[in-house]
């Protein structure tokens, strides 16, 4: 069966009768009668996301291993691991931060009432993006769609029940940080990167650490439903997540640094999302006391909007008078679930800062060669158009703060740019600032979204097509019917609430319901003038939807938003839905949309 010589670099060390255990295959493991070793690791070389192989001399079988944790005797067998890359190129490191559910109320994002100087920070010495957009208004979908470059229709991840690795070619795709890690990154994590559950060892060089969701405990102050809370001398858990997530980020900042590779190290802070727990010092009523915060000025759903439209079944904040299209929480309760959103803002602000202060301490070198990246999720809605969350289609629910560093990119230092950005594009547009996009391994043609480096060049002008960019957002909608059905209240439906005829969507924007059992899906696009969204019926059969069942008259919405400067939550375009009277509008973009779709399988 021959072997590999000395010149066979690729093949990397090669072990007899050994098999590699625990392993992941790569779906192209191949059968030859004159396989070879050195055929079996040449396989290996060319596939990017192959880290190691098995060749069965028994059965002339080659296994291509994209993850293994160790060797096990195998009579008959021969192993090979693939030798660790080098990295060409400038190599840049790459500090990649997060935050959970954050809406773009920052400072830097022209709220000066909001204590982030922080993320602020990070945008006096980068580049800020004032319309970016999540594809996918939920943190599991939205994270799949980002971290793996691919829109949500083909990750198939749409719910929190699957993941882009379970698809059939899943294990064979290579990540945003695991292509970093091709390169010849040292690439780790801590805290909430990929989803809660939902890790993806494959993309990490040093094990990842998804640190523990801590909510409101005993000993806490407990606020109005258990919605928020603040830590305190008898707190029976006297420290936050977001300590966790730092302690275990910070160690991992400081391995990669001494690794003498370049690195990229992400850490991810779970606020502000729901419980909002922070300690001390960070109190709602400590940082952001009366008159600062307000109401929503725009508490009802939009006017002329379908009833799949909105989220009203599951939203986060658990409050007695919400749960359907007209159920309004009162503003003196509003102003309090606000008052402490915006004091979870601020703690994970802090908690970025730590990030940014270790990279500082690893000296001027270092950070002049680290790109520092800074993004949510996805949106928030704070009672405004009666959500209490994300999981929509709307500006709000989809538009997220997006600020990336680069310190070698002179014109785009302490600049803001307009061009209409998607999370997916972080994929294509990190890989060509760090100048690895023409560098064997290339990044796979199924990767999606357009590489936004050229903005860094001219981020106020922008270049080519980047004036005309569109962004697309998506999300589901299941269990759709009668309000009181849905409820199980007997008609007339009459609860402590009112009387109830409406009709709703509920599955908590189908978290855990198959999609077999999708009712409708809802695409939406953001120009530079409209927000178009139409909320397609979905064929339980094909797994994708039905646009000769769409129902254009009113199951279409169109937003005018020529003069949304994305800094005015209560943006009164947002609450009026113009579709019907705009038809000549509204059938080109419904066309381009369609047709955009088409291609994300």
């Amino acid at each position: 069966f021959g072997s590999a010589t000395a010149d066979d670099s690729s093949c990397g060390k090669i072990m007899e009768n050994t098999g590699l255990g625990k392993s992941s295959n790569l779906n192209n493991s191949f059968s030859d009668p004159t396989l070879n070793v050195t055929k079996c690791c040449m396989a290996c070389d060319k596939e990017p996301a192959c880290v190691g192989w098995t060749l069965n001399r028994d059965q002339a079988q080659c296994w291509l291993k994209s993850s293994f944790q160790g060797p096990h005797s195998m009579a008959n067998g021969t192993s090979g691991t693939k030798p660790a890359p080098k990295c060409q190129g400038r190599c840049p490191n790459i500090l990649y931060l997060m935050a959970d559910d954050m809406r773009p109320q920052l400072g830097t994002y022209g709220h000066t009432y909001m204590k982030t100087p922080n993320i602020d920070g990070i945008a006096s010495n980068g580049l800020q993006f004032d319309f970016a957009y999540t594809q996918f208004a939920y943190c599991a979908p939205s994270r799949n769609s980002f971290l793996s470059g691919r829109r949500p229709e083909r990750t198939k991840a749409l719910n929190f029940l699957s993941k882009f690795r379970d698809l059939p070619d899943g294990e064979s795709w290579i990540t945003m940080p695991q292509y970093f890690k091709v390169h010849g990154y040292f690439t780790s994590s801590a805290g909430k990167i990929y989803h809660d559950g939902m890790d993806d060892p494959l993309s990490w060089t040093f094990p990842s650490n998804q640190t523990a969701w801590i909510s409101c405990h005993e000993g806490d102050m407990i606020g109005i439903g258990k919605n928020y809370c603040g830590l305190t001398n008898e707190s029976v858990i006297p420290y936050t997540d977001e300590d966790l997530a730092l302690e275990a980020g910070l160690m991992r900042m400081k391995l990669a640094n001494a690794s003498g590779m370049p690195w990229w190290v992400s850490i991810g802070v779970h606020r502000p999302h729901t419980e909002y727990r922070v300690p001390q010092g960070f109190y709602g009523n400590e940082l952001y006391p009366d008159p600062v915060v307000l109401p929503p000025k725009h508490p009802e759903p939009p006017t002329g909007s379908p009833y799949m439209s909105g989220n009203w079944q599951g939203g986060d904040i658990r409050d007695p008078s919400h749960g359907c299209p007209t159920c309004i929480d009162p503003a003196n309760r509003s102003v309090e679930y606000r008052r402490w959103y915006y004091a979870a803002v601020s703690w994970a602000d802090h908690n970025i800062g730590r990030a940014i202060a270790m990279l500082e301490s690893f000296g001027p070198d270092v950070v002049q060669n680290t790109i520092v990246v800074f993004h949510a999720d996805h949106g928030y809605q704070l009672g405004e158009l009666n959500e209490w969350s994300k999981k929509t289609n709307t500006e709000l629910a989809t538009h997220v703060p997006l600020i990336i560093r680069v310190p070698w990119k002179q014109n785009a230092i302490g600049k803001r740019t307009t061009v209409k950005a998607e999370l997916v594009d972080l994929y294509r547009t990190l890989a060509e600032l760090a100048e690895l996009n023409t560098i064997s391994p290339q990044i796979q043609e199924s990767v999606q979204g357009t590489s936004l480096a050229s903005v860094f060049d001219s981020p106020q002008t922008l270049p080519g097509n980047m004036s005309s960019k569109v962004a697309y957002s998506q999300i589901g909608r299941c269990v759709c019917g009668n309000y009181c059905a849905l409820n199980n209240y007997q008609a007339p439906c009459n609860n402590s609430k009112g009387t109830h005829t409406a009709m709703e969507c509920g599955g908590n924007a189908c978290c855990r319901i198959p999609l077999g059992q999708f009712n409708f899906m809802g695409y939406t696009m953001r120009d530079t003038q409209y927000r178009l969204t139409a909320w397609v019926p979905f064929d339980s059969a094909t797994l994708k939807v039905d646009w000769n069942k769409l129902d254009k008259s009113s199951n279409v919405e169109l937003f005018n938003l020529t003069t949304d400067d994305g800094r005015d939550f209560d943006f009164d375009g947002y609450s009026l839905n113009i579709a019907s009277a705009n038809m000549g509008i509204v059938e080109p973009m419904l066309e381009a949309l369609q047709d955009a779709v088409e291609t994300w399988y």
